[in-house]
């Protein structure tokens, strides 16, 4: 997302550039001494003069290019490592999320297993008391059947 940005400001900057030397070279006079006449002698005017500064443009070219690739590289460095910090806090945020749903989950699934073996050890007690008093029935039953015999 960075990237774009620095994307951005290299255009502008390179447009910025431009258009300064557009509105520069009209005004551009290129002078050499005239030893002879013992002064200055103007040999071109205008974009004609362009072509006498090749050796400054060349240098303004490399040494421009260098400083362009070195602050290109910082700051698509830093735009890059903006973008991963970004994605890592992302990463871990839904990560984070996804540890207390799963955190969530199993409390639920233990207090849903807590109340199961309540609910089957509230059977089991009511079944022992279920048997219990069919035993006791049934020894009534068997005492009463005595008392008849």
């Amino acid at each position: 997302m960075r990237r774009a940005g620095i994307w951005l400001f290299i255009s502008a900057l390179l447009l910025a550039a431009s258009w300064t030397v557009w509105q520069r070279v009209p005004h551009l006079a290129i002078a050499e001494w005239d030893a002879a006449g013992d002064g200055w002698r103007i040999v071109a005017y205008d974009w004609a003069g362009l072509p006498y500064l090749w050796p400054l443009a060349l240098a303004c070219i490399l040494g421009g290019f260098f400083l362009f690739g070195i602050a290109f590289a910082w700051g698509y460095d830093w735009a890059r490592n903006a973008d991963h910090r970004e994605q890592i806090a992302q990463l871990s945020h839904e990560r984070d999320r996804a540890l207390a749903e799963a955190e969530a989950r199993i409390a639920w699934r233990e207090q849903a297993a807590q109340q199961a073996q309540e609910r089957a050890e509230q059977i089991r007690l009511a079944a022992l008391q279920a048997e219990q008093h069919a035993h006791a029935k049934v020894q009534a039953a068997a005492a009463e059947v005595e008392r008849y015999l």
